[in-house]
């Protein structure tokens, strides 16, 4: 336990989010439900079963069957890729992150991909891949709940710009050199299938959580037996600071949204399409694209504009898209190579310049 708490106190992101946090609280006006707490039990349930799959060696298992299947580089970049992209659209952009970022560093040992430009654009690719469907990301569910969407209005909206961005993902793989791969590796461990039969059962229970299936709480129950009775250690390997820094940042987001300079900002800056795709793509940098959601959907009944923008607006910043954060908390457990800070300029130019191009790309879509 000491040792938990000495890497939950050293640890700088959740440090900085909990000062920011205490002004919030005392400063701002902040209420207990500016904590989304399905998002905080989602995350500790998906924290806890990778975890597993990584204690139980099927996250090395899956890594070096990737391998065994593709003959260059560049291939086992673009299935890393397309994992990230239909996955996030399958079972949402988070838990793209969470399971794929293990299975590269593993992935990693064989081969010599770019780190950091790796799991940059698994963000991206997750991000721009869960705007597909109407549950590929908490901003989904609630603006095809706020507006009363259907499954055919939602997609007559995503379809185009995930069309797009999977040519763009195509594009992306050409500038990874395509070197053979030839790398012969031990894939000779032993997966004990009973356990692996009960850890998919149970990670399919928290899918259904996560998707608003089942109560999320049941899923929090299930992670937390499955840890029990299939790896005890997992509990010590799990990111609690990640957890406690979502905290902090939900306080932190509540306080903002509530200055009144927010709100009329926010009124002014809806008035029209344009308006108010360039809105949701400039307030996410900052608050991240599910608050901003939630605040302009009070202000403006248009809908494809606000789903773009907020679509688009998850990249950029860190604090764009949680799925950013958790990108950056993954390389960080994983890493032994770079510093965050090396990670954050790489990073942060990547999805600036893929930020750009999307908005160019929503604009034209809204124009025409």
């Amino acid at each position: 336990m000491p040792n938990l708490i000495k890497k939950i106190l050293v640890d700088k992101t959740f440090l900085v989010t909990f000062i920011l946090s205490i002004i919030s609280l005392v400063a701002g006006n902040v209420r207990i439900t500016d904590i989304d707490f399905k998002t905080i039990y989602s995350l500790a349930s998906l924290l806890i079963i990778v975890a597993i799959y990584q204690d139980l060696g099927i996250l090395k298992h899956i890594a070096n069957y990737i391998v065994s299947k593709c003959h260059s580089s560049r291939s086992v970049f673009l299935v890393l890729l397309l994992c990230s992209f239909v996955g996030s659209m399958l079972f949402t952009n988070d838990v793209a992150i969470l399971t794929l970022v293990p299975i590269f560093f593993n992935i990693k040992k064989y081969i010599n991909l770019p780190s950091i430009a790796t799991i940059s654009l698994l963000a991206i690719y997750a991000n721009l891949g869960s705007s597909i469907t109407p549950f590929g990301n908490p901003q989904n569910i609630y603006i095809v709940s706020f507006y009363k969407l259907s499954i055919s209005q939602f997609l007559g909206m995503s379809l185009i710009i995930g069309s797009i961005a999977l040519v763009a993902l195509f594009i992306s793989c050409l500038f990874i050199d395509n070197e053979e791969v030839t790398t012969n590796f031990d894939n000779n461990q032993v997966i004990d299938r009973k356990k692996t039969t009960l850890l998919i059962v149970s990670s399919l229970v928290v899918l259904l959580g996560v998707l608003s299936v089942i109560p999320i709480l049941f899923s929090l129950i299930i992670s937390i037996l499955s840890g029990l009775f299939l790896s005890k250690k997992v509990f010590l390997h799990v990111d609690y600071a990640i957890i406690l820094t979502f905290v902090n940042f939900f306080i932190i987001v509540g306080a903002v949204s509530k200055i009144a300079l927010v709100h009329h900002l926010a009124t002014i800056t809806t008035q029209n399409s344009i308006a108010t795709f360039i809105s949701a793509c400039i307030t996410s940098q900052f608050i991240s694209n599910v608050p901003t959601a939630v605040l302009l959907s009070k202000f403006t009944d248009n809908v494809y504009p606000l789903f773009l923008g907020v679509s688009v607006g998850g990249l950029g910043t860190l604090i764009a898209s949680l799925a950013n954060l958790l990108a950056l908390r993954q390389y960080s457990a994983y890493s032994q190579n770079h510093t965050n800070f090396t990670f954050f300029k790489i990073f942060t130019f990547l999805n600036i310049l893929f930020l750009s191009i999307f908005v160019l790309i929503g604009l034209l879509l809204l124009f025409l």
